[in-house]
């Protein structure tokens, strides 16, 4: 038998680590499909590894200048990294410029956070981030756009989405904030705007134009029934 008797309870110290930041995943896009202004503040999520502190902290980031970054500087602003007293999750604030270049293309940026005053970069694997930006439809995840708007995914069916009700992104935090007959209502103005199209236009009904039901029609989860049989 081995016995420790030189260490008590005080001569254990506690864990520390160096402050540090990481990206929360790994790229997004943005359009401004329905921005009628000039630009939009994109936020992108951190966290943070260390302990939280009772005063606002900033991280800082650069851009790689590599083939993931197509945006010129006239077209962006970093704004900066903050992440306030308390938290354990930050966000880095980017301004977005449109031009009507942007109508037919989109650029991209890719950023990598380097070390500032108050952290030193994170994992390697989640340091670097690419942000992209375009004036054209950009079709979200289709996960519960399925069940209540229509089946199959593509940028008619999701540009008709928007322009009948308004939502430019469906996930499931939109659908706990409406609640399945809030959800259901949605689905039905759409379902209503696709099959008033269909009845007005016969011979140029709303049909997919890519995805894999380029061509087919457009059908509807919900719509009014009475109103159109």
């Amino acid at each position: 038998m081995v016995v420790f008797a030189g260490c008590t309870k005080q001569d254990i110290a506690p864990f520390t680590a160096d402050p540090a930041v990481n990206f929360t995943s790994k790229s997004t896009e943005y359009s401004f499909l329905t921005n009628p202004g000039e630009d939009h503040v994109q936020e992108i999520d951190v966290h943070i590894v260390g302990n939280a502190t009772d005063h606002k902290r900033y991280f800082n980031v650069q851009v790689i200048n590599d083939s993931l970054t197509t945006a010129r500087p006239d077209q962006y602003e970093i704004i900066g990294g903050v992440v306030n007293p308390g938290e354990f999750k930050g966000k880095l604030s980017i301004r977005l410029f449109k031009s009507p270049e942007l109508d037919n293309d989109k650029v991209s940026l890719h950023l990598k956070l380097v070390e500032s005053e108050d952290f030193k970069k994170g994992s390697i694997e989640m340091s670097d981030f690419t942000l992209a930006w375009t004036n054209k439809v950009i079709v979200p995840a289709w996960t519960f756009y399925r069940f209540f708007f229509t089946a199959t995914a593509s940028t008619a069916a999701y540009r008709a989405i928007v322009e009948s009700t308004g939502v430019t992104k469906f996930a499931v935090s939109d659908y706990l904030a409406v609640g399945p007959i809030g959800a259901e209502a949605l689905g039905t103005k759409f379902g209503d705007y696709v099959m008033q199209w269909n009845k007005d236009n016969p011979d140029n009904p709303l049909l997919h134009d890519d995805g894999t039901k380029a061509g087919e029609k457009i059908v509807p989860i919900y719509y009014t029934r009475s109103k159109f049989e």
